[in-house]
Order: C-alpha cells, then sequence, then structure tokens
C-alpha cells in the first residue's frame, strides 16, 4: 500500500472513530440531563402527594378538602387508566368532604392506596435511573393488599 493509501486510511479510521464518540458523547449527554431532571421532578412530585394526602387525613374543613382534593388530581392521571388506584384515590379524598365519608377506614385507605402508588413511583425513578436494559420497567399494578393501612394511634402524653 502506497503511503497515500495508509495516509487516507488512517483519515478515514479517524473520522469515523471521532463520528462514533460525538454520537456516543451526545447521547451519553442527552441521558443524563433527562435522568436529574426526571429524577428531581418525580421526586418533588412524590413529596407533594404525600403532602396532600397528610393534608387530606387530617383536615376537618369541606372547602380546604376540596382545594386538597383538586390539586391531588392535577398530580394524579385518575381518568387515563382504569386498572390503577389514582381514580380510587383522588374519589376518596374527594369524598372527604361529606362529613360521613370522614371515617377512620376511608382514611386508612386514602394512606393504603398513597403509599402503593408511591411505592410504584419509587420502583420506577429506580429503574429510570438505572441501566434500564438491564431490568423490566416497574408496572402499575391495581392495589391488592389489605383493604387499609392501620395507622396508630400517637400515644397519649403521661
Amino acid at each position: 500500500m502506497s503511503v497515500a493509501g495508509t495516509v487516507l486510511a488512517g483519515a478515514i479510521g479517524g473520522l469515523l472513530a471521532a463520528f462514533v464518540t460525538a454520537i456516543g458523547l451526545i447521547l451519553t449527554t442527552r441521558w443524563k440531563i433527562a435522568e436529574e431532571n426526571i429524577i428531581k421532578e418525580r421526586a418533588r412530585w412524590r413529596d407533594a402527594v404525600r403532602s396532600l394526602i397528610e393534608q387530606a387525613v387530617v383536615e376537618t374543613d369541606s372547602s380546604k378538602l376540596r382545594g386538597i382534593a383538586t390539586g391531588l388530581a392535577l398530580r394524579m392521571n385518575p381518568a387515563e387508566d382504569s386498572h390503577k388506584d389514582d381514580r380510587e384515590l383522588v374519589a376518596l379524598v374527594y369524598s372527604l368532604e361529606d362529613r360521613e365519608n370522614r371515617t377512620e377506614a376511608a382514611r386508612a385507605r386514602i394512606v393504603a392506596l398513597a403509599a402503593h402508588i408511591l411505592k410504584h413511583d419509587w420502583s420506577r425513578a429506580k429503574w429510570e435511573a438505572d441501566l434500564w436494559f438491564t431490568q423490566r420497567e416497574a408496572v402499575q399494578t391495581k392495589y391488592s393488599g389489605p383493604a387499609s393501612y392501620q395507622v396508630p394511634k400517637s400515644a397519649s402524653p403521661q
């Protein structure tokens, strides 16, 4: 092979290597930016949902409960999939506006559903942050555990 052929082959190989490196760098950078933003946004979403649920189970004012339920509905997708718990959770929180629905069983069911939804979101966030091709994506299922979580009553001070 001539010197010109060797130089040309080296140049083409160098350009090809630079092109592959650039594509890899662009993809890695985009993934890292998206990952950081998604993880942070999901954490804020979980905190907001947790806060709304905490407010919903202790609030007694109907107008405040409507605001809490509306905020929760805006963060969930209650009309999207009927097999998920979002719809039931939002409906239960809205139902608390009526004093007759403010039972311990209703509050415990709200906590159980919210815990299930938040657990799924945490699993999904871990999946998104991991090498996604090494494991299956977390799929949200309808809550099938106990009807409610038993929320312990706070111990009375002595």
